[in-house]
């Protein structure tokens, strides 16, 4: 599979592959123009993120932390022997799963994204082919197949042949955006759109474009996803996927995240409507909040 004209190169502004094909700003596809909905307005289309969990080694403290400062509230979940679990919810919009495991989770230790594929099983295969590490599954779960893996740069991730809430969607409600830090976004692309079907039929699957030095996901016309260039906030140096979370007021937020025991990475910035913070919880695991 090759790689041809980059954004910016002297050939063109946007490349192509049999898998994927990057399209420029002020070009979108036949979905995107009209004549419907956009796809995944039902939060089915094909490669686009359709859940967030956490692993910590303290359930009870995540819950009390993530409650006192980002105003959840946690339903108990059934979960097996010896690792509870619970849904996170944010004015009865759902934020994810948090689930309590004593393993220690190292550079792993982050919120996960998980991505909506037709077949689990088949992108598992895919995985395998490209040399990525499978952690967990494929298994069956009371949501339907899963999976976790591990993919370039051991950025971890898993694979839902189902989502669990329809309601749930990144850029609305509590899940305000999520990226993939990495070395080289052009060939993330390449990895992650091979594997969960980016650009594919429009109709089903989430587009790609390149914009503002980094490429965007696009659910119909809202960006569920976006690739940068550099390191994840707070990972010392990692390359990871990180999230971000809306709150209405970032430094209230930040104070109350050093308050129960949690720390400030990068402090408040931004004009009031846009502004930002980088904070990690009790466990050191980083995440943004934002406004806006």
């Amino acid at each position: 599979m090759s790689v041809g004209n980059r954004p910016g190169s002297a050939s063109g502004t946007f490349w192509k592959t049999r898998a994927l094909r990057l399209v420029p700003p002020g070009e979108r596809g036949p979905a995107a123009l009209g004549g419907g909905p956009p796809p995944g307005a039902s939060g089915t289309a094909y490669g686009a993120p359709c859940w967030l969990s956490l692993v910590s080694r303290d359930l009870r403290a995540a819950e009390e932390f993530y409650g006192r400062v980002l105003g959840w509230c946690h339903v108990p979940l059934l979960g097996s022997a010896g690792r509870p679990r619970s849904l996170a919810l944010k004015a009865g919009a759902p934020v994810g799963t948090v689930s309590e495991s004593a393993s220690e989770l190292g550079g792993y230790a982050s919120w996960m994204p998980y991505f909506l594929v037709h077949d689990v099983d088949v992108a598992v295969a895919r995985l395998r082919e490209r040399g990525a590490t499978v952690a967990v599954g494929p298994l069956t779960t009371g949501t339907g197949r899963v999976a976790v893996v591990a993919g370039p740069e051991d950025a971890v991730f898993g694979l839902r042949q189902k989502t669990p809430d329809l309601r749930w969607a990144v850029g609305q409600g509590p899940v305000a955006r999520l990226d993939l830090h990495t070395r080289d976004i052009f060939a993330a692309a390449l990895f992650y759109g091979g594997v969960l079907g980016w650009a594919g039929d429009p109709e089903v699957s989430c587009d790609v474009e390149y914009v503002d030095e980094r490429i965007a996901v696009r659910d119909g016309r809202r960006t569920v996803a976006s690739l940068r260039s550099g390191a994840a906030p707070g990972s010392e140096g990692r390359h990871r996927w990180h999230t971000g979370f809306r709150v209405a007021d970032v430094d209230a937020v930040a104070a109350a995240a050093v308050a129960w025991g949690g720390r400030v990475i990068s402090p408040p910035s931004g004009r009031s409507s846009r502004r930002q913070a980088v904070l990690g919880d009790r466990e050191g695991i980083p995440f943004t909040v934002v406004t806006g």
